[in-house]
């Protein structure tokens, strides 16, 4: 029984450790946009605060939660997902809005959900299969 638990929580464990990085990601983007309000327009500050995300999930991610070794064509990879990740994001919010007409204040939520094991999943394969490739 005690080896059936371990072996379900190490099932798990990456998912547990992309969502506890996710939160710290979340927190550290909210952050930088914040502090570079006080220098550039909005527009700016989110694309510092994005870069900035995309920069600390590539790391967090690959030495944190998938074990992957760093490497420039990793990242690369890592970047235009998260990159095409973002685009499809603002379209499933952009139609939860439009044409579902959810509030914007809640759409957020329902994208977050369903970006969640996209950008999992996504993750964990532009790490794993730069890896597999790059071996």
């Amino acid at each position: 029984m005690a080896a059936d638990v371990m072996e379900h929580d190490g099932k798990f464990a990456p998912l547990l450790r992309f969502l506890g990085a996710g939160a710290v990601n979340t927190l550290l983007s909210i952050a930088v946009y914040q502090a570079a309000l006080f220098v550039v327009g909005p527009v700016t500050a989110y694309g510092i605060a994005y870069a900035a995300g995309i920069l600390f999930a590539y790391f967090a991610y690959s030495r944190h939660v998938f074990d992957a070794p760093l490497s420039p064509r990793r990242f690369m990879v890592f970047t235009l997902f998260y990159m095409a990740s973002g685009c499809v994001g603002a379209l499933v919010n952009t139609a939860l809005i439009e044409q579902l007409a959810l509030h914007p204040r809640m759409a957020i939520f329902v994208t977050v959900l369903v970006m969640l094991p996209i950008n999992y999943f996504g993750s964990r394969w532009s790490v794993r299969a730069a890896t597999e490739r790059a071996s």
